[in-house]
Order: C-alpha cells, then structure tokens, then sequence
C-alpha cells in the first residue's frame, strides 16, 4: 500500500536505555498472554496509581486528541504515503471498508456479485448515500473518482490497483481510450466492473483509500481540499489545518449515521514534547510510542494497562535499480542477497516485535507462504557470485549509494558488506517526500522500502510492488515467469491453487533478487481510559468512526 511516513515517536520517559534479553522476552510473552487491553475493553481510574495524573477525559465534549503524522496530501488520487491515507480515510469512504480481523465488510456500497465466470463485478450503492453538504452521491461519482486515479496525465502512484480492469492499464499509460476503460455506472445506484481476468481480490480492493469517492467537481473547485470549501464522503469534514493540527467535524450526512466522536483534534506537532509525558499529562488521548518507551511502559502500574501492541500487515524490504549497473546482474543482487546476514541483523534489533521476514507477504495478509522465501546467508556462495560478476572480494566495484529515509539496519549493511565482500558503498538520508520522490522517479542503485497493506491480499506485496510496469516497481525489474505465476494466482479457483502460484512467484524473487524483504515490524500506542476503538484494521489504519469514549469515561 503504502510508504510508510510516519516519524518515529520521540522518546520520553526512560529506563536504562539498553533492555535485556529476559525484559524484552518477558515483553514478548505479556503480549501474547494478553496483558495489554484492546479498545474493546476500556480501563477505570482506579488503575491509576499516585503520582501519575492522565489528565481530564475529553469525553463531556466528544472530542479526542491523537498524535499522528502530517498528511502530505488530502486527495485519495494522489496521496501514497501512509500519514496521509490516515487522514484521507476518514475524510472519504471507499465501497468498502476492512476490519481489525482483516475482512472486507459493506461500506457505501451495501453489497456486490460476480457474473461472467468471475470477470465481472456489480457493486450496489446504499440508497439515499449523500456527500458531506447533502448533494447525491451516485454511481457516476465513483466511475469519476477512479477515473481521476488512472488520468494519464498524472496518474495515482497507486494506479496500479486497477490494472486488472479492462482498458485501465492502457489508459494510463497513454495507450488506449478512456471509453475503453470497463468502468460503467447502472443507474444511480450500480457500478460494473470489467476484467481482463476474474478478480477476487477486488472487494478488498476497493477499500483503498486511494478508490475512495470524491465529488466530481473536485477539479474545478480551488479550495476543495481546504475547510473552506470542503465536501466529503467520510464520516468527519476538515474543519482547520494549522501547522500543529488537523481538525476534523464528525459528518451528519454520514452514512451510518454521524460518529460518536464529534472532533478529532489529530496534533501533527507536539513541539518537540514526549508524547509520553503529553499523554501523562492529558494533552493527548492516544498517541503512538516507540519500543523503547513501551520497554519500560509494560511494567509501569500505571501505563502498562494502556499500553497497545500491533503487528502491522507490513514489510520492510530493500531492493535494487535492476535497470541498469551493477544491480542489472543478478550475480551481484545475489551477492549482497547471501553476503549480508540479514536475519542476523534483525535480531539484533531490541523490538520483540520486529521479526526476520520469510518473504515478502506478511503474516497477518492472507497468502503468507508457509514456505520459507527470506534471505539466507551464505558467504561463500556470495563471494562467488560477486566473482562471477567480475568483481572478486569486491575488486573494481563501482561506488554506489545505498539512499534511505533512515532505516535501523542501514548502519550493519554497510558494514557487512565492507567485512563480507570487501565492497565499501556510500550512505545517504533523505526527508521522506524527497526520497519517495526519487524511488518514482530516478532511484537510486540501493534503496529501502516499508510497505504497508492497500489491502489484505498477497497481489499488493508481490505483483503491485515487483510486476512489469506496475506503478511502485522502484527497481524496475521484469520477469515474464513472475508475471504468470502472478496471473495464475490471481486466476485459480481454489487457494491451494492460489497459493501454490504465489510460492512460486516468491521463489523467483528469491532466485533473482530484484528485491531482499528483511522483517516484519509492528508499533505500540497509549490509548486513555475508556477510549473505545482505538485499534488499526487490516490496512494498518485507524477508522476514527469507531472510537467512542465509554459510558461513564
């Protein structure tokens, strides 16, 4: 789905900084017996021990402040990181939505069948669906907003989402005619979808927020992303940007009906502040923290009722500019595939929950392979390889720059490169929005990458982010035997079929390494007392819909 652009929380409070090995597995184990709460299960003030003040509930209000990332931009079509689609999901619905379990469920649209052996799906819209200022909200408005997202003019950097739909590749690209494209309203209330091949992924699909459903006069409206003259599908409007805030107003032409919580006050500031002492200090009701405060929180009489833990439907992966040299050889992608102990290094890491990857499908995504495809790590076949590519213990390498947003295990590749193949490359961060900007554009021979779920479906990980041409193929790589096993997966009929294909599209990454997944990764909040709903769905997103404050909160 998305580039993940959320800053990393700043540390606040503190133990000693290095954990030991019994503290994080005792941390390890308290999750998995369940001794965080859920949203679902909502705390008193008597766990609040003296000395601590979490400040007054907003909850006479109906209001709740949560610490987030700065959306780069509000419009589903051209948003692709993850702080902006946060927000986005709120302010625009899609047809449909996915749940904490990672199901599609209804969402503008009540419903939906396939016909024609798979390769067409109807959607049927929720009668009486109006935008945020009343105005109707029809089929013709979703085939506009998708239309927006392939415009080969400035196609969406997620495009790729709909290139199983007749025409729509060809569109894009400049190749062949918008009335091609196998969109089509029924009436007011129906949307036909055309594919090229059947597609049962589509439903979860179309959970996007990228193919969530903005006014048609989006375009021609200046300030149609702005509080002044906003119009919306979600369940909250934009009410205020400021340079520390996001405000959003609960929605009264909601579908379902206006959200318990009126206001969302999302801080994309806190001026420096811990979060932790913000939160401490009633500033804030939920608020993501990093592990080494949740370290020390776990065990904190307190906080440690509060504290959150998600496994994030996410994979972090490095990859290669495969187009041109030296990573055009795959010798030299397998030589810094096995000269690098990858998994070594991850475990290195203190986070329990940043584990080695097995490939690029994520466990809680359905298609994660039982099969084994992560990085092995075998010297001698690495020096090999190098060899083979005419570079031996790394003589006559050409310098090269691994460029990354800042990741925690840049530092040990450099290094074991240099002590493993005798290679010494370059080392460069960048801001997010540059260093996105240039993976589209120009990527660097070396890069990083942490992707997290359009939808719960293996496709995003592997055809979206490796097939030929798709939109987020960073390196550039092409493999015809990739594609078809892609295609076939997509096309069983069956999941052992399904997923036989899949493990076979993973073994050729693996073979060929245009790409290295390296771990799967989570994340720890800190939600109030009595703050209900405050838990991620199957896209890694929070819908602020379904927060509430508890009765008597």
């Amino acid at each position: 789905m998305y580039a993940w652009s959320a800053p990393p929380p700043r540390s606040g409070q503190r133990r000693p900084a290095v954990v030991a090995v019994g503290v994080a597995l005792a941390l390890v184990l308290a999750i998995a017996g369940g001794t965080y709460l859920t949203a679902s299960e909502p705390t008193g003030s008597s766990q609040i021990s003296p000395g601590h003040s979490l400040g007054p509930s907003e909850s006479s209000t109906g209001s709740v402040t949560i610490y987030g990332s700065e959306p780069a931009s509000l419009d589903p079509a051209v948003q692709s990181d993850m702080g902006s689609a946060q927000v986005v999901a709120q302010l625009f619905e899609s047809l449909t939505a996915i749940d904490t379990a990672g199901r599609v469920q209804p969402a503008l649209a009540d419903s939906w069948q396939t016909s024609n052996g798979g390769n067409t799906l109807v959607f049927h819209l929720r009668s009486g669906l109006v935008f945020s200022d009343g105005s109707p909200l029809v089929a013709a408005d979703v085939i506009s907003s998708w239309m927006r997202v392939l415009d080969p003019a400035q196609p969406s950097q997620l495009a790729s989402l709909l290139d199983d739909v007749v025409g729509a590749r060809a569109y894009r690209e400049g190749s062949g005619a918008k009335s091609a494209v196998g969109l089509s309203a029924i009436g007011d209330d129906q949307i036909e979808v055309d594919f090229t091949s059947p597609s049962p992924e589509f439903p979860a699909i179309a959970a996007s927020p990228t193919l969530a459903v903005v006014p048609s006069t989006i375009d021609s409206n200046p300030s149609a992303l702005t509080p002044s003259g906003f119009v919306g599908s979600g369940a909250y409007v934009l009410s205020a940007v400021t340079d520390t805030e996001v405000t959003l107003t609960a929605n009264s032409h909601y579908w379902a009906g206006a959200p318990p919580i009126k206001t969302v006050h999302q801080l994309i500031s806190i001026g420096g502040d811990s979060p932790v002492s913000d939160f401490e200090s009633g500033t804030l009701d939920y608020t993501p923290i990093s592990y080494a405060d949740a370290s020390w929180i776990a065990y904190d009489k307190a906080l440690g009722p509060l504290l959150h833990v998600d496994q994030s439907p996410s994979v972090e992966f490095y990859g290669f500019d495969t187009s041109r040299p030296p990573f055009s050889d795959v010798h030299v992608r397998r030589a810094f595939q096995m000269g690098i102990d990858w998994r070594g290094i991850t475990a290195l890491q203190s986070d329990p929950l940043m584990q080695p990857a097995t490939g690029m499908v994520p466990p809680r995504v359905p298609g994660h392979s039982a099969t084994d495809f992560g990085p092995v790590f075998n010297l001698a076949q690495a020096r090999a390889e190098l060899a083979a590519a005419g570079y031996p213990n790394g003589v006559g390498f050409p310098k090269i720059t691994l460029v990354t947003g800042g990741a925690p295990l840049d530092e040990a590749i450099v290094r074991q490169l240099h002590d493993n193949l005798g290679i010494d490359i370059g080392y460069e961060t960048r801001d997010f929005q540059s260093y996105y900007a240039q993976l589209l554009n120009d990527p660097p021979a070396f890069w990083e990458m942490d992707w997290v779920a359009d939808y719960p479906g293996a496709n995003d990980f592997l055809g979206l982010l490796l097939g030929t041409g798709k939109t987020n193929n960073f390196g550039r790589w092409s493999s015809s035997d990739f594609d078809n096993d892609i295609d076939q997966a997509l096309a069983a009929g069956d999941q052992a079929s399904m997923q036989q294909a899949l493990d076979r599209a993973q073994a050729v990454v693996l073979d060929q390494a245009p790409v290295i997944p390296v771990d799967y990764d989570g994340g720890y909040s800190l939600a109030k007392p009595g703050l209900l709903g405050a838990v991620t769905n199957g896209q890694g997103l929070m819908r602020y819909a379904g927060l509430a404050w508890a009765s008597g909160s």
